[in-house]
């Protein structure tokens, strides 16, 4: 499993033709691998394409594994068919419930043969792209986050399924119950005390969601802290664990309805926005520079982590107080010394003749000679990106659409549109978004296709539904985001943009049209479009720079 020690998550419907760019920003940060799932409902949309599973456009799954293989990266392929991910239906079609008989994620027939069918197909697609094949993909994950027992009958179907299928690669099951013939891995904020009982199985201890999150409306933009990250995943490294991988890294948009009805949650369309990398693809540091410079510590040791002992490690995940671990290795391999302070105070390390200090929840590293090589800090400020700067020097001029007594028919909605042009001179890598200030909630659309449904309704993080998110302590706010909209601008993906010729005015418009609930968020009063804007956001000189340097660090080890 040395290949897949440092891993990330992007899904392919959320991120379109931005994928190369992900890419080498993450490759720079130290990652080997991707993990993304695959979305069953997404590609066969109704009973009868069953034969046919659409994987054009951002379901062009052939594409994005020739770019992770270009890119350097391996493919971690998690099918499902049930996935969670916050989308509609885990990944499970709706058309299942037109099939007599049916009982989803069960040892019935209707749905063991549907589901067979679908995976087979799905396998023999992808086939080329595996490993023994010359492809990137190492690994692939069965179901996800199934609770209960492992012993049921579908459990063992699975596990059946999984031979089945001749993949020929490591199987993994996430979160819950695990077939025999799957390696169980581990999801949440902090699975280092996960290690010991996989070694103990003689498996190794693979943490395939480390939670970055999402957001709500209503709720304030959850923010997991730098410092956060940065020590769970040096724990579950000191720990002795195999493979670790965000969730996410790069969350992207859930362009469409696909964010609308998930659980009724509310769900926005940006997800995991304050991630390493926001949900347009932009840096978000400190957190992108401090975790890729522990990825490169990973990546320069990765012979002394690998060949540490487990069972001289796994009790890190279990120690209270502050405490080191050193990973000797074998024979000529350097030690690598971490540090943590797992106790509530702050407190003083005495190492190497330095007295450094250790704020609660921090983790250092040092080389052989102890000479400190990394820290994470958890007072760190966490932002929420580099900001917007507009994209159009005049604003946009809307029509409205009024009803036979010439007034806006405010008890069905309300129609706006207007167009804009956007020429070459945006910067080079600049992503493009909406914001709609002056709207209420609705829907948006551009050049004919559904954005997203939007919603500029206040924020709370004072009290929010469902306190942060669910997830515990480890996740807080951004707190410059406290009491404003929950998200106020919206991503475009850029495929769907039209764009002037360099120096030209070629009549190239992009025509945008806003639907207009009449129900208006809490806080807002009254519409005035004329707030509205499209803007745009793209990494600065100084980040770019960091990237470039961060990828040849990284191609050096």
């Amino acid at each position: 499993f040395l290949e897949t020690k440092r891993t990330f998550f992007v899904s392919p419907p959320r991120s379109t033709k931005m994928w190369p760019d992900i890419f080498a920003k993450m490759k720079a940060s130290g990652l080997n691998a991707v993990e993304s799932y695959v979305f069953w409902n997404y590609h066969v949309a109704s009973l009868d394409a069953r034969d046919t599973p659409d994987y054009s456009g951002r379901g062009n799954v052939t594409l994005f594994l020739e770019l992770a293989a270009a890119a350097d990266l391996f493919v971690i392929w998690r099918i499902g068919p049930y996935i969670c991910a916050e989308w509609p239906g885990g990944g499970m079609p709706d058309w299942l419930r037109q099939i007599p008989g049916m009982h989803a994620r069960s040892a019935s027939q209707p749905y063991q043969d549907v589901c067979t069918k679908w995976m087979h197909d799905h396998i023999e697609y992808v086939r080329p792209h595996f490993a023994e094949n010359g492809g990137p993909i190492i690994m692939t994950q069965m179901e996800n986050e199934l609770s209960g027992p492992s012993n049921t009958p579908y459990v063992d179907w699975l596990g059946e399924l999984a031979t089945e299928l001749k993949t020929g690669l490591p199987w993994i099951m996430c979160h819950g119950a695990h077939a025999n013939n799957t390696i169980e891995t581990c999801n949440g904020c902090d699975c280092a005390s996960f290690v010991s009982g996989l070694a103990a199985q003689n498996q190794p201890a693979m943490w395939s969601e480390d939670e970055q999150w999402f957001d709500r409306f209503e709720q304030g933009a959850s923010v997991r802290a730098t410092g956060n990250v940065g020590y769970g995943v040096a724990k579950f490294i000191a720990a002795g664990g195999s493979m670790h991988n965000f969730y996410m890294f790069h969350g992207g948009t859930m362009w469409g309805n696909w964010s609308t009805t998930v659980r009724r949650t509310r769900l926005t369309p940006s997800y995991a926005n304050t991630a390493n990398l926001a949900s347009d693809s932009i840096v978000y540091n400190p957190k992108y520079k401090t975790i890729a410079e522990l990825h490169l510590i990973a990546a320069k040791y990765a012979a002394t982590i690998l060949h540490t002992p487990i069972a001289a490690l796994s009790s890190g995940g279990n120690r209270q107080g502050s405490y080191q671990v050193t990973l000797n290795g074998t024979g000529s391999d350097p030690a690598l010394t971490f540090a943590f302070n797992e106790g509530s105070n702050a407190t003083t390390l005495s190492i190497g003749g330095q007295s450094l200090p250790m704020a609660a929840g921090s983790a250092r590293a040092f080389d052989a000679s102890l000479k400190p090589l990394w820290y994470s800090e958890p007072g760190e400020i966490d932002g929420v990106g580099e900001p917007y700067h507009d994209a159009l020097e005049a604003p946009l001029h809307w029509q409205v659409w009024k009803n036979e007594n010439n007034s806006a028919p405010d008890s069905k909605g309300t129609w706006y549109g207007t167009s804009f042009a956007l020429d070459s001179s945006l910067p080079a890598g600049a992503q493009v978004s909406v914001n709609l200030t002056g709207f209420g909630q609705g829907n948006l659309f551009l050049n004919g296709v559904h954005v997203a449904y939007f919603n500029l309704e206040d924020g709370s993080c004072a009290n929010p539904p469902g306190g942060v998110n669910g997830h515990g302590s480890c996740l807080g706010y951004v707190e410059s985001r406290c009491g404003k909209p929950t998200q106020d601008t919206y991503h475009v993906p850029p495929e769907w943009l039209v764009k002037s010729s360099a120096g030209q005015s070629d009549g190239a418009m992009n025509e945008m049209m806003v639907w207009s609930d009449p129900r208006l968020p809490n806080n807002v009063t009254a519409i005035d479009p004329r707030q509205a804007s499209v803007v745009y956001r793209v990494d600065p000189p100084a980040i770019r720079e960091q990237v470039e340097a961060l990828l040849a660090a990284s191609q050096q080890v």
